[in-house]
C-alpha cells in the first residue's frame, strides 16, 4: 500500500509541485501577514494577581502601556504645547504632565513640592503618555511612530517603546539571519554530497515546508512570539534535513539506470518508516514545551511539531519529484567529498568499552556541578539590544529623578481619606519604597469633591478603583526585590478595607520568575518520559531507552554547563527550552547508532564487530545532522544583538556538537558493556554468542 501511494506520488509529481507551490504562495501571504508578539510578559497566566491588576490600570487608568518623555531645557509653555500636540494623536489615551496639577505660570520653586519633584529634575522635565490599546498592536505602533515624529524638535528621549524598536530590529535583522543560515546549510551539505544541485533542492524543499508553516499561525489566528518566528526557522532546517538526505541516500542505492521513478517509489516506501520514527521522537520532544506554565511553551511548542510535521510531509511528497526534475543536473554537475572514516575509533571505544562507560559516569559529575552554578536571570530588559533608543532613555530617566521601578497599588474604592492616609504612611515605611504617589499626594482627600479639578481626580480614581504609585529602589537583579514586594502586597491587604492588587513590570517579571519555577524538570520529565515510550516500543526494550536517553541528557547538562565556565548567567527561557529542543532533535543520534548495531549484532553475533561498523556506517550522517544543525543556529547565535535569541541559539549549536561527540564516543561503550541486560530485558535483542572477547 505504501509503495502504491509512493508510485503515485512519483507518477504525479507535477500537480504534486503545482500544489505546493500554490501552499507556498498561501504561506508566504499568512507569514508575512502573521501577528507577532514582541512582549514575552503577555504570555503570564491572567489569573495572576499581578495580571489582574495591570488588566485596572490599563483599561481603567491607561497605565498598563504607558510611554514616558525625559525633555531637557524647555520652556514650561513649550512643553504644555507639546502635550496639546500629542493629545491629538490618534491611539493617545491620556497625557499627564504638570499642568494637569496646576497652573505652570508660577516658577517651579513655588509649587507643590510632590508636583516638582515627580515632574522636574535638574534641567528637564517628564511628561507620561498612556495609550487606548496594548503595545502590540497596529495603533498603537503608530501613535509611537508619530510620537518620536513630534518630539524631534525637543532634547527628548522617549520611554516605553521597547517592543516597536525591537520589531524594527528583527525586521532588519532577520532576511541577514535567514540568508546567513540557509548559506551555511548549504556549504555543510556541498562539503558531504557529491552534486551542487542537491543541497539546493533539499534547501528549497524544507523552505517551503518552513513559510507554509508559518503561514499556517495566521490562517489559525496565532500570534507567535518573536523568538519562535526565528528559533522555528532555523530549527525546522536543523532537525528535518536527515530525512531529505535518508531519502536521497536510499534512492540513490536503488537507483538504475532508465528506472528512477521506480526507484525513487522504492526510496519513498522503504524509508517512510526510519523517517517517521526519527519524526515522532523530535515532535514529542518539543510538544514537552506545552507543558511551561507561560504560554510562550504552548507557542513554541506547537510551532515546531507542526514544523516538523509538515517537514516530513514534505519530504515524502515534493522532495521525490524535486529531485526527479533536477535529476539531470544532479547527474551533470558533481564533485569529490571528504567522507570520514569513524570505523577505527568504534573498534578502539568497543575495545575498551568498560573504561570509557566508566569515564562518561563520572563525567556526569562535573556536567551536574557545572549546572548548578548557572545562575538564571529573569530580566527581560538585560536581555534587549543595549543600544536600543528606550532602554538608553530608561536609563536617563532612572538618572534625572533616582527611579529604578514603578509599581502600582490597584485599590478598590472601598474606603475612606483616613484609611488612604494610614496606607501611605505604611507603604511609604516599607524599605526600597522611595517614593509613594497618588490622589491624597496632590489633593487632601478631606477636601469636597466639588472643588477638585474633575482633572486630577479621573486621573486617579475610574470604575470603582484608584491606585498608589510606588516608586521603589530595587530593580530585577536585586534579591531585595521579591522580599519587598511581598511585604507591599501584606501591607496593601492589611491596610485597605476591599481588594488590592501590586502591579507594574517589576511585580510582572518578578511573578514570571515565581510562575516558572519548575517549569525546566517538569518540561524534562515529560519529554524523557514521551521519548522513553517511543524507543521502548521501537526496540521493545526497558533497559535500551534508559541508555540512550543517560547518553542525551549527559550531552544536555554538559552544554548547559558551559555557561558557568563563561558569565554563569542565563537568560530562563533558554534554560526551560534547551532540554526538550536538544532531547527531540539530537536523541535521532542515538537511536541511528543503536539500530544499526542491532542489525550488525543479529549478522554477526559479536558485540565488537557490531559496534565496529556501526559507528563507522552511522556516524557520517550523524557528523552531517550535527554539522546542519550548528550551521542553522550559530549564524544566529553571533549576529543577533537580543539576548534571548542570541542565548536559545548558542545553546542549541553547541548543544549539536556536544550530543554528536558524547553519542559518538560513549553511547558504543554503553552498548557493548550493556549487551547482557539489554538481552535479558528487551523483546528480540539479538545475542552475542562469540567467545573470547
Amino acid at each position: 500500500m505504501l509503495l502504491n501511494f509512493a508510485r503515485l506520488i512519483v507518477r504525479r509529481r507535477r500537480a504534486v509541485v503545482a500544489v505546493y507551490a500554490l501552499l507556498f504562495l498561501l504561506g508566504a501571504f499568512g507569514m508575512l501577514n502573521s501577528r507577532i508578539n514582541y512582549d514575552m510578559l503577555s504570555y503570564l497566566p491572567g489569573d495572576l494577581d499581578s495580571v489582574k491588576g495591570l488588566s485596572i490600570v490599563d483599561e481603567e487608568f491607561g497605565l498598563g502601556n504607558t510611554a514616558q518623555i525625559l525633555i531637557y531645557d524647555a520652556s514650561d509653555p513649550a512643553v504644555d504645547a507639546l502635550t496639546d500636540r500629542l493629545r491629538e494623536i490618534e491611539g493617545v489615551k491620556a497625557v499627564s504632565w504638570a499642568s494637569d496639577m496646576g497652573p505652570i505660570t508660577e516658577p517651579v520653586e513655588f509649587r507643590d513640592e510632590v508636583i516638582a519633584e515627580n515632574y522636574y529634575a535638574e534641567g528637564a522635565t517628564i511628561v507620561q503618555v498612556s495609550f487606548d490599546e496594548s503595545g502590540n498592536t497596529p495603533l498603537v505602533k503608530s501613535a509611537m511612530t508619530e510620537i518620536r515624529e513630534v518630539i524631534t524638535d525637543f532634547d527628548a528621549h522617549l520611554t516605553g517603546a521597547q517592543q516597536l524598536e525591537l520589531e524594527e530590529v528583527m525586521d532588519r535583522d532577520q532576511v541577514r539571519f535567514a540568508v546567513a543560515a540557509l548559506v551555511l546549510v548549504t556549504i555543510v551539505l556541498l562539503l558531504t554530497l557529491p552534486s551542487i544541485v542537491v543541497p539546493v533542492v533539499f534547501v528549497l524543499a524544507i523552505l517551503v515546508a518552513v513559510v507554509i508553516n508559518l503561514g499556517v499561525s495566521y490562517y489559525i489566528g496565532q500570534e507567535v512570539s518573536y523568538i519562535t518566528g526565528v528559533i522555528v526557522f532555523a530549527l525546522q532546517f536543523a532537525v528535518t534535513m536527515d530525512y531529505a538526505l535518508f531519502l536521497y541516500h536510499r534512492f540513490e542505492e536503488e537507483r538504475m539506470p532508465g528506472d528512477e521513478e521506480e526507484a525513487m517509489a522504492i526510496a519513498v516506501a522503504s524509508t517512510f518508516k526510519s523517517i517517521l520514527a526519527a519524526a515522532v521522537t523530535t515532535i514529542a520532544g518539543f510538544l514537552a514545551l506545552v507543558v511551561m506554565k507561560l504560554g510562550f511553551g504552548l507557542d513554541m511548542g506547537v510551532t515546531l511539531a507542526r514544523g516538523v510535521l509538515i517537514t516530513l510531509i514534505a519530504i515524502i511528497t515534493l522532495l521525490p519529484g524535486l529531485l526527479l526534475f533536477a535529476l539531470p543536473l544532479i547527474d551533470r554537475i558533481s564533485h569529490r567529498v571528504p567522507r570520514f572514516d569513524f570505523s577505527r575509533l568504534g573498534r578502539l571505544i568497543a575495545r575498551h568499552a568498560g573504561a570509557v562507560t566508566i569515564v562518561g559516569l563520572l563525567l556526569f559529575v562535573p556536567a551536574i556541578w557545572g549546572y548548578s552554578q548557572i545562575t538564571l536571570t529573569y530580566d527581560l530588559n538585560r536581555s534587549l539590544p543595549d543600544d536600543l533608543p528606550s532602554t538608553l532613555a530608561a536609563e536617563r530617566v532612572a538618572e534625572a529623578f533616582g527611579r529604578a521601578e514603578t509599581v502600582f497599588v490597584v485599590l478598590e474604592d472601598t474606603g475612606t481619606s483616613v484609611d488612604l492616609e494610614r496606607l501611605y504612611d505604611r507603604l511609604g515605611g516599607v524599605d526600597g519604597v522611595t517614593r509613594v504617589f497618588g490622589y491624597g499626594s496632590l489633593v487632601d482627600p478631606r477636601i469636597p469633591v466639588e472643588f477638585i479639578p474633575a482633572e486630577a481626580r479621573e486621573a486617579f480614581y475610574a470604575e470603582g478603583y484608584t491606585y498608589v504609585t510606588l516608586v521603589v529602589s530595587y530593580d530585577m537583579k536585586d534579591p531585595e526585590l521579591s522580599p519587598m514586594l511581598d511585604e507591599v502586597r501584606a501591607v496593601a491587604a492589611a491596610e485597605w478595607p476591599g481588594v488590592t492588587h501590586v502591579t507594574g513590570q517589576a511585580v510582572l517579571m518578578d511573578d514570571m520568575e515565581r510562575v516558572s519555577q519548575g517549569d525546566a524538570e517538569r518540561i524534562n520529565l515529560i519529554s524523557i518520559a514521551a521519548i522513553f515510550v517511543i524507543v521502548a516500543i521501537a526496540f521493545r526494550s526497558l533497559s535500551l531507552p534508559v541508555a540512550l536517553l543517560a547518553i542525551i541528557q549527559l550531552a544536555i547538562l554538559a552544554n548547559q554547563s558551559f555557561e558557568a565556565l563563561t558569565s554563569g548567567d542565563l537568560i530562563f527561557v533558554s534554560s526551560l527550552a534547551i532540554g526538550a529542543i536538544q532531547l527531540g532533535a539530537t536523541v535521532d543520534y542515538a537511536i541511528l547508532i543503536t539500530t544499526r548495531y542491532e542489525e550488525e549484532l543479529a549478522r554477526t553475533r559479536d558485540r565488537v564487530e557490531a559496534i565496529t561498523v556501526a559507528v563507522g556506517e552511522s556516524s557520517q550522517s550523524i557528523l552531517v545532522s550535527a554539522a546542519t544543525m550548528f550551521a542553522a543556529t550559530i549564524a544566529l547565535a553571533v549576529m543577533s544583538s537580543v539576548g534571548i535569541i542570541s542565548s536559545l541559539t548558542m545553546l542549541i549549536a553547541r548543544g549539536a556538537i556536544v550530543s554528536f561527540f558524547v553519542v559518538i564516543v560513549f553511547l558504543p561503550a554503553v552498548l557493548v558493556v550493556g549487551q547482557p541486560i539489554f538481552e535479558r530485558t528487551s523483546l528480540g535483542w539479538p545475542r552475542h554468542t562469540k567467545k573470547g572477547d
